[in-house]
Order: C-alpha cells, then sequence, then structure tokens
C-alpha cells in the first residue's frame, strides 16, 4: 500500500496540473478597451435598432499579422442626447497579443469614410475615390486616387488584393498596393449570363455570383465564378460554376475559402427548412458545414488561414434591420463540427480568425478577448 499511494499521488497531481494547462489554454487574453476611449453603451443586447441608426462608423477590428491586432470605434456614445450633437471621430488602435499598445489615431467620422484591411499589413482609410495606407504604426505609406468614386469595396479573405465595383458597375476592378495600380478586371457584361448576376462576391481576382431565372428567390439554381481574361491559363485561373437542377432552390455565394473553394449556402423551397452551408469546387463536390441553430443565418466569411476558416452569423430581430444576436465559429474545411463557437452582443461585436489559424479576437463588452483554438 505505501508503494502504491506515491504513484496514486504522481497521478493526481499529473492529473490536475493537465487539467489546469487546459483551463488555462482555454482561458482568453483580454485587452480592456476603456482606458482608451471606448464609449459605453456600445455593446447592449436589448437596445432597440433605431437607437444606433446615427451611430454609422460602428467598430472594426482585424489582425494585421500573427501579432498585431487592429481594432477601431467611433468615439461618441450612441443612444444618448448628445450622440448626434457630438463631432465624432474614429480611433483606430494598433496592440500586440498581449495587449500593449503599438500606436493610436483618430479620423473625423465623416459619413462616407471607412477603415478596413489592406494586402501587406496595411490598414486602408477609404473616403470617396481616395485611398490612404497606413502601417501597423499607423503611419502614412501610401495613398492614391480612383477616376471616380467606387460602387464598392471588398476585403477578401487572403487580402492579396483591393476589388472594387467600378462607378458604372459594369467592371469588378483588382487593385494591388506599394504603390496602388490596377492588377486585373472582370468585365459583367461578357455574357448573358454574366449579365443577368445582380450581386457578386468577390475574392483575390475572381467574383462568385448566383444566377437566378426569374426574381423568385427559388430559381438561383447555379452558382458562376468568374475570373479575368488574362488569368485563365494561369493554375486554377479558368472560370467555373457550381450547379444544382433537381428542385427549386437558393443558391448564394458566401466567400472564397480559397481558389477552387467556394462557400455557399443553399434553401430549399420549403418552409422548415433553414438555410444549409457547403463547400463547393469545380468538380461539382460539395462538403456539408454545419449550422449553429434555426434561428441562426451566415452573413459574413470573417478570416480564412491554411483549413480553418470562421464565420459570423446572424439571428433576425422583429424588423428587416434588426439584429436579435451575433454568434462566431471557426470551422476546418475536412471537420464535421465547427472547432470553436462563441455569441457576441447583438450590434457592434466583431471578430476575426488569426492568419495562422491558431486563435480568433473578438471585440465585445468594451474589451478585444483572444481565444486559442484547439490544436493550436
Amino acid at each position: 500500500m505505501r508503494t502504491a499511494l506515491p504513484a496514486l499521488l504522481a497521478i493526481l497531481v499529473l492529473t490536475l496540473s493537465t487539467a489546469a494547462r487546459a483551463e488555462e489554454k482555454n482561458h482568453p487574453v483580454v485587452i480592456p478597451l476603456d482606458p482608451f476611449g471606448i464609449p459605453k453603451g456600445l455593446f447592449p443586447n436589448t437596445r432597440p435598432f433605431a437607437c444606433f441608426h446615427v451611430h454609422t462608423a460602428g467598430t472594426r477590428i482585424f489582425w494585421l499579422d500573427t501579432t498585431h491586432i487592429f481594432v477601431a470605434f467611433t468615439t461618441n456614445s450612441p443612444c444618448t442626447v448628445k450622440s448626434g450633437q457630438e463631432p465624432a471621430s474614429i480611433r483606430g488602435i494598433v496592440f500586440d497579443r498581449s495587449g500593449t499598445k503599438i500606436a493610436t489615431r483618430d479620423w473625423p467620422a465623416q459619413d462616407d469614410l471607412t477603415v478596413f484591411a489592406g494586402p501587406g499589413r496595411s490598414i486602408v482609410v477609404w473616403k470617396g475615390n481616395r485611398l490612404e495606407f497606413f502601417d501597423s504604426q499607423l503611419r502614412p505609406i501610401d495613398s492614391g486616387e480612383l477616376s471616380e468614386k467606387p460602387k464598392g469595396i471588398w476585403v477578401t479573405p487572403r487580402r492579396r488584393t483591393i476589388p472594387l465595383l467600378s462607378a458604372d458597375g459594369r467592371n469588378f476592378e483588382f487593385y494591388g498596393t506599394n504603390p496602388l495600380k490596377l492588377l486585373t478586371t472582370i468585365a459583367l457584361d461578357q455574357s448573358s449570363e454574366i449579365n443577368k448576376v445582380t450581386e457578386w462576391v468577390p475574392g483575390d481576382e475572381r467574383v462568385a455570383g448566383s444566377l437566378c431565372r426569374d426574381k423568385s428567390e427559388y430559381t438561383c439554381t447555379k452558382i458562376l465564378v468568374v475570373t479575368p481574361d488574362a488569368n485563365f491559363i494561369t493554375p486554377d485561373g479558368a472560370p467555373w460554376s457550381y450547379e444544382e437542377t433537381d428542385k427549386p432552390v437558393s443558391l448564394q455565394p458566401i466567400g472564397f475559402l480559397d481558389p477552387t473553394h467556394l462557400l455557399i449556402s443553399r434553401q430549399d423551397k420549403n418552409f422548415f427548412h433553414s438555410p444549409q452551408l457547403f463547400i463547393v469546387r469545380p468538380t461539382g463536390a460539395k462538403t456539408p458545414v454545419p449550422g449553429v441553430g434555426y434561428s441562426y443565418t451566415v452573413h459574413d466569411l470573417i478570416g480564412v488561414a491554411d483549413n480553418r476558416f470562421a464565420l459570423e452569423f446572424y439571428a433576425q430581430g422583429l424588423c428587416d434591420e434588426c439584429i436579435a444576436g451575433r454568434r462566431f465559429v471557426v470551422g476546418d474545411m475536412d471537420a464535421h463540427k465547427f472547432l470553436f463557437e462563441k455569441n457576441g452582443s447583438a450590434y457592434f461585436s466583431r471578430a476575426e480568425l488569426c492568419p495562422d489559424g491558431k486563435s480568433i479576437a473578438i471585440l465585445d463588452n468594451n474589451a478585444i478577448s483572444i481565444y486559442t483554438l484547439p490544436g493550436a
């Protein structure tokens, strides 16, 4: 008995230390934003949407690399008497993973000013037809003007290019940086099929759109992937499509995981069916992606890293523009369940997957929380 006791104690100590390490690993690194001027009241779950309609700039969060993260928020408090009277600004801050502030900068919160992640670890400020680029120290490094204000600018999961829709809506243009230059163009009037698509989801030098036979939602049975003519002969550069013809269905693209893997939403014409998620490929093969419950629908792709991807889901509120809640998840192309799930506040909570796929950063409750993911 005396010889068994030390072994039993050793096993117990090992078990407790292993559990402690696992608990410590799953405990997020929290970076409080109250000392940096984030306004109170940004993250309630119960306040109506009407209270936020003037708070247009909202919040942003994205990784610059695996060790630096950018966060931005408007400095005026929403839902107060002064919120529509005070001149607001957008405050951008760069932190390292430990929460040390690296740099900060304020911009006037004008109606059409937008801050987003650009290629090469850059931070891009878009206003009208002008783009300004900043480095991880929030120092200006480049700027450029487009001939006209584009209809829209997107951030691709891989951030190799900046895709924009031209002012006339006829072309998708893909820009590189340092200096700002046009790389390739996709004409949206090159065929009758392409001409019928009304909305596109861009990746790097490619776009995906749903082709519908008429205005009925459940005639959208084909998704087109279009690439620039100049890229047809490059590996994975040819256009492709995915189609289902056996029943009325609504197919909608969500985002590119890479050139040959496209995340889509699929919904049958059935009142009791919630949208399903699939990863489709040029061969016609599809892989199911788990959902997060009947009340949630996928809203955006919020990061891709190797085989992993992160998604943001919305729970619909009582009105068209009302959000009842958000949920952030991390999936794996080869897994049949999500590796990570976390609820967020209905308004202004944000999240993004780290470029190495080992963690996810969530902005909520006046703080950034960095969670280590399983297998990291």
